[in-house]
């Protein structure tokens, strides 16, 4: 958060520290400052389940001829481990292939692994263009190389460029799931240079095509997402997963290069007054040896001043080796009774799907300030072959929503409804490296090492209810406040989870004769003043998950919370240094069929410079896990305690 009190810079002097391996030279600056009193920054509202392009700020005329601009960040990682959890019981069965992962040695706010060691990473890209007098033409180029430690690499640092990212199914760096308790246990390097995207653009703008790596411009979340990252964007604070916060520490100064994987094809985007159109074939993130392409059209139109409407379809497919995935309406269904409840495996291929909707924003009751918003999708989805051919149906999403701003007040009522039906395609991808495997994970990645097309962060599929928002912003204290309640809609059984893509993502299937609903409630709590000496935020979420069981059948019972709380202080030295330090706890307590009980501590600080064309971030973390063990039942203890040093130069020019 933007501090509400500043510091005059009166002098600044450079001072050079080398560093060693693969970083070069560190430029960090410092100043001599004095107290300046500056009112309170408005914090940046929450984006809008639709993104366009920002209209122009001014009528800069284009320059013409060649232009170059580039990027670098280098990244240097340190990260220690130990204790008797760095070594789980769970780790030789996950390693072979057990779709259950160990708890430990993992950070449970991101879910990235936690091993011993070090690494170095540079990348460099450099966006060049040559402007004729009536279009314009670009090209992308990057470079990267990253050393030591595959796994901190590949989790603790910027998003690795495509051609060196595990994530996006490269096998240029040797990665491999292990354990090590040593550093040098997963030591690797390689580098990779290449042509990432190309476009050509009229020279008005209004109609651009753009090849290669791409993140789309505009998109309904509720049709499509793009795929969240499986990484660790670095920085000075940490919140919970469904944080209610404005911004974290710093973010208005060091925002990360990438929120999400990129797509890899072809697109087109034209505009006509307040019309937008995008065009897109590409191919999504996949595990090697599997693929899945999506052709996608979206249509806005934006009024200005919140009226808006837009319109998408999607339709994608899937091909390569039939995987196993953890839905059994795939040919050969298998249901295996673990501790924490009835698994069900089956083998897919062939999967297509189709997703269309409709979107309007507008001004519900303009004399009381009240906004409305109505979403409506429908998807189609089969796969071949499947446990039960013909069982295919569509599914729908539904959500309308409304608010009320005044002043610094706004409230607002949502209510949804995604049906078990609803964009169901199964899509694995990123690294199968992940705490969340085990079958109670929340908040839980969709199903596991799986993507689904759409945002599924507010509500899972198979689920309804509502949510209700009181936020206040501005000024020297700030609160922001959720209730959500979900429930499910169809139970899930070993019957109806075979009908063609019936999904629930969160619950494991039931005998028909002891089907029971589940429901989940989230409680949302943020607060922030800002007095003089800093900036001071509580960030609390609860979630809580409870399914009832039949007698006989103890194995379906779920019934556990999950509390994550961060306190941070934040300071604003002068207008471009940010200084951050919290403690933040996220646990797990209750039951999935067997007992839980566990908790990870975080103490986190870190700076943010930024001087001209280059910035420089440096962060210290240090964490520790206590609990007990889940499946399988083990004696061993699975604590653990880590340390991370994140050091990180950018360079823009």
């Amino acid at each position: 958060m933007p501090s509400a009190f500043a510091l005059r810079a009166l002098s600044c002097r450079w001072a050079a520290a080398g560093v060693l391996g693969a970083f070069g030279i560190l430029i960090l600056p410092t100043c001599a400052t004095a107290a300046k009193r500056t009112p309170a920054a408005t914090p940046v509202p929450s984006p809008t389940p639709s993104s366009s392009a920002s209209p122009e700020a001014s009528p800069t005329p284009r320059p013409l001829g060649f232009r170059a601009v580039t990027d670098a960040y280098l990244t240097f990682v340190d990260q220690t481990a130990a204790g008797p959890g760095q070594s789980p019981p769970e780790a030789a069965g996950f390693i072979a292939g057990l779709p259950l992962a160990p708890n430990t040695p993992y950070d449970l706010f991101s879910s990235a692994p936690q091993v011993p060691g070090v690494a170095g990473v540079t990348q460099v890209t450099s966006a060049l263009s040559y402007g004729f007098a009536r279009y314009d033409v670009g090209l992308t180029v990057g470079f990267a190389y990253a050393t030591g430690s595959v796994t901190n690499a590949s989790y603790w640092t910027e998003n690795l460029l495509p051609p060196l990212n595990p994530h996006l199914g490269s096998a240029a760096l040797p990665y491999r799931i292990a354990f090590p308790t040593h550093p040098g246990g997963d030591d690797g390097a390689a580098a990779r240079a290449a042509v990432l995207s190309g476009s050509a653009a009229t020279a008005d703008g209004n109609l651009r095509l753009r090849g290669g790596w791409l993140d789309l411009v505009q998109t309904d979340r509720f049709v499509f997402a793009p795929p969240a990252l499986t990484s660790v964007n670095p920085s000075i604070a940490y919140a919970p997963a469904e944080t209610l916060s404005s911004g974290l520490a710093g973010s208005d100064i060091w925002t990360p290069y990438a929120t999400a994987l990129p797509l890899h094809g072809v697109d087109v985007q034209a505009k006509q007054g307040a019309a937008s159109l995008e065009l897109t074939n590409a191919a999504l993130p996949s595990l090697p040896g599997e693929s899945a392409r999506l052709t996608m059209a979206s249509l806005m139109i934006d009024h200005g001043e919140g009226t808006q409407l837009s319109a998408q379809v999607l339709h994608a497919v899937t091909g390569g080796a039939p995987f196993v995935s953890t839905v059994p309406f795939g040919i050969d269904p298998q249901f295996v009774l673990y501790p924490q409840g009835v698994l069900p495996t089956s083998t897919l291929s062939g999967q297509r799907q189709t997703i269309a909707g409709v979107r309007g924003a507008f001004h519900l009751i303009p004399a009381l300030g009240i906004d409305g918003v109505v979403e409506a999708g429908r998807s189609w989805y089969d796969a071949a072959p499947v446990a039960r051919p013909g069982t295919e149906a569509p599914g729908g999403y539904y959500h309308l929503g409304a608010d009320r701003v005044h002043g610094r007040t706004t409230l607002s009522l949502d209510a949804y409804r995604m049906e078990p039906r609803y964009a169901p395609m199964i899509l694995p991808y990123g690294i199968p490296e992940n705490q969340w495997s085990a079958a109670f994970a929340w908040p839980g990645q969709w199903l596991k090492s799986n993507y689904q097309l759409i945002d599924n962060s507010v509500l899972g599929v198979n689920r309804q209810g509502y949510r209700m928002r009181y936020f206040v912003d501005g000024g020297p204290f700030e609160v922001h406040l959720e209730y959500t309640d979900l429930h499910q809609i169809d139970p899930e059984t070993t019957l109806t989870s075979t009908l063609a893509g019936f999904v629930d993502g969160y619950y494991l299937p039931q005998l028909p004769n002891a089907a029971t609903f589940g429901q989940q409630k989230r409680y949302g709590f943020w607060v922030a003043w800002h007095p003089a000496l800093g900036d001071l935020t509580l960030d609390i979420v609860d979630d809580t998950l409870f399914r009832p069981y039949a007698a006989g059948h103890l194995e379906d019972q779920v019934s556990y919370e999950v509390p994550q709380a961060v306190a941070t202080y934040s300071r604003r030295l002068t207008q471009n240094v940010v200084f951050a330090t919290g403690i933040g706890r996220y646990a797990m307590k209750g039951a999935f069929s067997e007992p839980i009980d566990f908790a990870e501590r975080l103490f986190f600080a870190g700076i943010e410079v930024l001087a001209g064309k280059s910035s420089t971030l440096l962060s210290f973390r240090r964490t520790a896990f206590a609990g007990i063990t889940t499946f399988p039942a083990s004696p061993a203890s699975p604590n653990f305690t880590g340390s991370a040093l994140i050091l990180e130069q950018r360079l823009h020019f």
